[in-house]
Order: C-alpha cells, then sequence, then structure tokens
C-alpha cells in the first residue's frame, strides 16, 4: 500500500551531496522533512521544476522545513546537478530504489520511464508521520510550487 497522510514514515538512511548521511528520523528530530522523489538528473521535466523551487526554495525554508532530493542516479550526477541548477538543498543517492520502493514512488508499467522513481513529495513531521503528500499521477505531471507550498502550509499549522 502506498504511503499516506497520517501514516508512520519508513526511516531510512541515504548519502548525500554535502558527503554526509541523511537519516530520516535524526532529521526530523530538528523540525519537519520534505522528500522529493524526483525521476532524474538533467531531465527536462525535473530540471524545469526543480530551477522554479530553486527560485523560490526560502518560501520553503522559511516554514522551518529542510527538503531534500532522492532519486538513485549516481552521487557524481547528483553532485553536476546541484551545481548546474545552483540548488540549496542536498540530493540524496537512492541507489537501490529501496527508499523510492519503500514510499511505493515508484513509477508504474504502461509508461516509459517504468521502474523509475515517479515525481512525489512527502512532508515528515517530527512525530515521522506524513502530513502532506503530492504525487504525479502520470510521469509528465509536474508539481505546481504554489500548490505544494499551500499543500504544505496547510499542513503544518
Amino acid at each position: 500500500m502506498a504511503i499516506e497522510i497520517n501514516d508512520i514514515a519508513p526511516d531510512f538512511e541515504l548519502e548525500s551531496t554535502d558527503g554526509s548521511l541523511f537519516k530520516l528520523s535524526e532529521m526530523v528530530a530538528k523540525g519537519p522533512v520534505l522528500l522529493n522523489f524526483y525521476v532524474g538528473d538533467f531531465g527536462i521535466n525535473c530540471t524545469n521544476y526543480m530551477n522554479v523551487f530553486g527560485e523560490r526554495i526560502e518560501e520553503l525554508t522559511d516554514l522551518g522545513l529542510t527538503m531534500v532530493g532522492i532519486n538513485n542516479d549516481s552521487m557524481d550526477s547528483h553532485q553536476g546537478f546541484k551545481r548546474a541548477l545552483g540548488l540549496k538543498w542536498e540530493l540524496l543517492h537512492d541507489k537501490d530504489k529501496n527508499v523510492a520502493k519503500s514510499f511505493e514512488a515508484i513509477v508504474g508499467p504502461g509508461h516509459m520511464v517504468t521502474g523509475f522513481t515517479n515525481r512525489e513529495f512527502y512532508l515528515i513531521g517530527k512525530d515521522m508521520k506524513v502530513a502532506y503528500t503530492w504525487k504525479a499521477g502520470i510521469p509528465k505531471d509536474l508539481p505546481v510550487f504554489d500548490e505544494v507550498l499551500n499543500g504544505i502550509k496547510e499542513a503544518l499549522q
């Protein structure tokens, strides 16, 4: 079953572009965490929406949350993507897609990118509960920043 609002998020530990290990349960102890699962580094759709989020990231961080991006692209690819876009958040290397699988954030059959990490957001609170989700219905669906921002604001009230 897919992870939904009020479910306990699976804990995980992944390598981060800053060279550290990111452990979800440790990070949520400091404040809410927004997990941004995405299809791939340098893909046109991911690049487009990541640029928008990059331009407006302060609107999210001003809410006291930490955002991280997650997919199985290599750490070298993540570092290049982060540098090329000037991203102010870390990207996490989900080598075998185990974290994406635990959130069921995998593109289903019938799409060109079947088996890839899907485009999804999960806001995780200090209690490890999912407070907000946004999921692409099909791989080409892109998040609208204001929709995600408003959903997060509502969840944090």
